[in-house]
């Protein structure tokens, strides 16, 4: 099996072009294309104040949705703000008790 490893500024090199062409996309055929920004499992357990293992219970649970590529876990941003949304509305309600 052969790897390929490209450096940040490569990787967003690519990701401005592929966000680009939806652009196009749009102009051309008038509909918002399907693209979504996919963030990892350190992105999440950061945005969420998580560990890794509660992240892995969640996943377990049905509680945040994933894809996985190979052994890498790879979660919606829209899916983990709703998450986190909850998360908060259920602090501010113990708290207010």
């Amino acid at each position: 099996m052969k790897y390929l490893v490209i450096t940040e500024a490569d990787w967003l090199c690519l990701r401005n072009e592929v966000l680009s062409l939806a652009e196009c996309y749009l102009k051309a055929f008038g509909e918002p294309s399907k693209h979504t920004d996919w963030l990892h499992n350190g992105d999440v357990c950061r945005l969420l104040g998580i560990s890794k293992r509660t992240l892995q219970h969640y996943r377990d649970t049905n509680v945040l949705p994933f894809a996985q590529i190979g052994h890498k876990c790879y979660y919606k941003r829209e899916d983990v703000e709703r998450l986190l949304c909850v998360k908060s509305d259920k602090t501010t309600n113990t708290t207010k008790r």
